[in-house]
């Protein structure tokens, strides 16, 4: 009989700011998941089929997928056919490091259609990955968190090689994303770009894994992580530097989306 084993190792630090919570290989799955999530993952199928939910949006995936499951919508999936089985690796995390891998687009949001070639590197990654959880001491938890990077590269590239060139439209968009001065319109920077609001939320997601707002958060979250280490320039003038008009909202946006408060980032550098 084919069963899964699943490596716990809860609260374990594989470096300051990552945490790896458990992963597991099934080659015959029939998991029936539903939930909301309060943690990360990514998930691969090698084998079979998959009928996967966010909230009400449906994906059908068949032979080799990755997807993510993550906080905010109800996440459901299961075996497509009923009643058939597929092959499963996953590995769930958490950890303020997150929000780096976002910020520079490693991290899936949508599921990723797979070659052949790439899902068989990944599959390696993740067996190379839930070995080294599997074995005791920081460097093998060091070296799987190594393996869940590479993981998220690969995949990174894997977009990038099917999508190389960057349209004039997105180009714009990004330098006005990443204008702190200025709080986007995003309904008027649909009009200047002739498409409809939600073409535009459309087309920026597919081509960057993230909404307009989550990137634009992304890249205020990464400078102020910067700030706060390099500079000991007051909170109240950080906030205002990255365009918020309320240094309470900043504290409460930069917690919520790296898990760390901004002051316990400076302590942790002054320490």
């Amino acid at each position: 009989m084919d069963t899964a084993v699943i490596f716990l190792h809860n609260n374990v630090a594989m470096k300051p700011d990552l945490i790896l919570l458990h992963g597991a290989h099934t080659r015959d799955c029939t998991a029936n998941l539903d939930k909301r999530f309060d943690y990360h993952t990514v998930q691969l199928m090698t084998r079979g089929g998959v009928e996967l939910f966010y909230d009400g949006q449906r994906h059908e995936l068949h032979k080799s997928w990755a997807w993510p499951c993550h906080p905010g919508p109800r996440v459901r999936f299961h075996a497509w056919p009923r009643g058939t089985a597929w092959e499963h690796r996953y590995v769930a995390f958490t950890g303020p490091r997150v929000a780096a891998w976002r910020s520079a687009g490693l991290l899936l949001s949508n599921p990723q259609a797979l070659d052949s070639k790439i899902a068989r590197a990944l599959a390696r990654r993740f067996d190379e990955l839930l070995l080294q959880l599997h074995r005791p001491g920081p460097w093998a938890t060091r070296r799987a968190g190594h393996f869940l990077e590479g993981i998220l590269i690969d995949c990174a590239e894997a977009r990038d090689a099917a999508s190389p060139d960057t349209p004039a439209w997105l180009d714009l968009l990004l330098e006005r994303l990443a204008d702190f001065d200025d709080e986007p319109d995003y309904a008027t920077l649909a009009r200047e770009h002739g498409m409809s609001l939600s073409t535009l939320r459309r087309r920026f997601r597919d081509a960057t894994g993230q909404t307009p707002h989550d990137h634009r958060l992304g890249l205020r979250v990464a400078a102020a992580r910067q700030l706060l280490g390099e500079t000991d320039l007051p909170l109240k003038q950080i906030a205002d530097q990255l365009g918020y008009r309320d240094v309470f909202y900043f504290t409460r946006q930069f917690t919520q989306r790296t898990g760390i408060t901004p002051g316990a980032v400076r302590r942790a550098r002054q320490g």
